[in-house]
């Protein structure tokens, strides 16, 4: 969407506004009873869509509003962000990440909610690296917000990255509660970050064989997410110095220097492995 500027309403017709200049441009709104409106004008008033039509058979516009109930489907123009953002996940790159998302996350807000919305998929990406780079209040912030959207993978992502908000204050044992309520294996992106929040918290807890087996669920049973998996080697690495394993330590940091080499975990993964592996 474009930002065309602000918008001036001026008196009353008909039960709808007329319009002196526009507001965001979207591309058709198909609404649920089939009326199409092509390359509409729209902005968000509360709950309400307010949408910029013509008048027929004349040449001014009127704004009138929709409940987002009625709306079927907005042919949101994709960001450009999303492909290199997609990219830079799958190298792990989580800086790149947040980069790439965070405007786009807090400008596109609004429109959260509506069908063809591209800020869910924008909003996954940062939640993920948000985990990734240790940012838990800021990661269970905005899976809050992801909570409240209506689509089928929402709950868990929600759920999973809401474990954050006690990690950040030291409570484990909500951590520890909460990541039960997701299943460990054959979860989707929800679990993984459980996962990761619940071995970030038994290793707060000295419960070092417990946080190994969480870290390594991560690694072993959610390879797919990728911008979790330095993260989780780098927890492996310092739980094994913990159980004095400085051989598994070594090489876990080793992985991440040589398969997630963009990652923000990168260079302090080969400092820590020179120096343990010296004698």
């Amino acid at each position: 969407m474009k930002a065309y500027g602000s918008t001036t309403i001026l008196p009353v017709l008909c039960g709808v506004f007329v319009l002196a200049s526009g507001g965001l441009l979207a591309e058709d709104i198909t609404t649920t009873d089939g009326q199409v409106y092509p390359n509409a004008s729209m902005r968000r008033a509360g709950a309400m869509v307010m949408i910029k039509v013509s008048i027929p058979g004349g040449t001014s516009m009127v704004e009138m509003g929709l409940q987002p109930a009625r709306i079927a489907k907005i042919n949101f123009k994709e960001p450009p962000e999303l492909a290199k953002a997609l990219a830079a996940a799958a190298k792990a790159n989580a800086n790149e990440v947040l980069n790439l998302t965070g405007a786009y996350v807090v400008k596109e807000g609004d429109y959260k909610d509506l069908p063809g919305s591209w800020w869910p998929e924008m909003a996954r990406l940062r939640l993920l690296a948000l985990a990734a780079v240790s940012k838990d209040t800021e990661c269970a912030e905005l899976a809050r917000q992801i909570g409240a959207l209506q689509i089928p993978w929402a709950e868990a992502l929600s759920r999973g990255g809401a474990l954050f908000a006690p990690l950040s204050s030291s409570d484990t044992e909500a951590v520890v509660v909460g990541a039960k309520s997701l299943p460990r294996l054959g979860g989707d992106q929800g679990s993984a970050l459980a996962q990761l929040a619940l071995a970030r918290a038994l290793l707060l807890k000295k419960d070092y064989t417990g946080a190994i087996r969480a870290f390594l669920t991560v690694k072993v049973f959610y390879p797919s997410v990728a911008l979790l998996q330095p993260s989780a080697l780098m927890g492996s690495s310092t739980t094994y110095v913990a159980l004095k394993d400085e051989k598994r330590a070594v090489q876990s940091l080793n992985e991440i220097v040589t398969d997630w080499p963009d990652s923000p975990q990168a260079t302090e993964a080969k400092k820590k492995s020179e120096a343990l592996g010296k004698p």
